[in-house]
C-alpha cells in the first residue's frame, strides 16, 4: 500500500504490524483501536491523520515528521523516535513506557495526560506545550525550555526540575514541594505563588 491509499483513508481493528512505512506521506487518515507493532515510520509524514488507541509498541519512528496530527491513548512501548518531529499534535492520554526519545522535537501542541514517567527531557523545547495532568514522576527535565507550559495537576514527583526555564509556565495543582528546583527561572507571580505554598506571608 502506498501513494493515494493513504489520504483519506479510515481503518478500526486493523493489524498493521512489521507494515513498511517508510518516506510515505500519509494525509487525513483515520485509524482506530489498529495495531503497528514493530512497523517501519522512518523518515514516513503524517498530517492532519488521527490514531485512536493504537498500538504502536516496537515500531521505529526515526526522522518521521507529524504536522497537526492526533494520536490519542496510543501506546508507544519501546518504540524509537530518534530525530523525530511533532508539531502542533494532539498526543492526550498516550504512554512512552520505555521509548527512545532521542533527539526528539516538539513544537506546541496538546501532550495533556500523557505518561512520560521517568522519561529523559534534559534540555527539551516545550515552551507553550500543553501537558495538564501528565505522568512526569521522576522524569528528567533539567535546563528544559518550559515557558508558558501549562502544567496544571501534573504530576512531578521528584521530576529534575534543575536550571529549566519555567517563566510563564501554568503550576496551578503541581506539588511544589516534591520539585528539584536548584537553579530554576521563574517570574515574579511564580515566586509569590511558591512562597505561599510554603507557609511564607507575602506582603505588598
Amino acid at each position: 500500500m502506498s501513494g493515494s491509499e493513504w489520504t483519506g483513508a479510515a481503518y478500526a481493528d486493523r493489524d498493521f504490524a512489521r507494515l513498511d512505512l517508510e518516506l510515505e506521506e500519509l494525509t487525513d487518515c483515520r485509524f482506530e483501536r489498529c495495531t503497528f507493532w514493530d512497523a517501519k515510520l522512518g523518515e514516513a509524514v503524517t498530517e492532519s491523520c488521527v490514531f485512536d488507541e493504537c498500538d504502536f509498541a516496537g515500531a521505529s519512528f526515526n526522522a518521521s515528521r507529524h504536522v497537526a496530527s492526533a494520536f490519542l491513548n496510543c501506546s508507544f512501548r519501546n518504540v524509537r523516535f530518534f530525530g523525530a518531529e511533532f508539531a502542533a499534535c494532539k498526543l492526550t492520554g498516550s504512554t512512552f513506557t520505555g521509548a527512545d526519545l532521542t533527539a526528539l522535537t516538539v513544537h506546541g501542541g496538546d501532550w495533556s495526560y500523557v505518561n512520560l514517567a521517568g522519561a529523559d527531557l534534559k534540555r527539551w523545547q516545550l515552551r507553550g506545550l500543553r501537558l495538564v495532568g501528565a505522568d512526569l514522576d521522576e522524569a528528567d527535565l533539567s535546563d528544559a525550555d518550559l515557558r508558558e507550559a501549562d502544567l496544571t495537576k501534573a504530576v512531578l514527583r521528584q521530576a529534575d526540575l534543575r536550571g529549566a526555564d519555567l517563566r510563564g509556565a501554568v503550576l496551578d495543582g503541581v506539588r511544589i514541594d516534591d520539585l528539584r528546583l536548584d537553579g530554576v527561572r521563574l517570574d515574579l507571580a511564580q515566586v509569590v505563588q511558591l512562597a505561599r505554598e510554603r507557609g511564607v506571608v507575602v506582603e505588598h
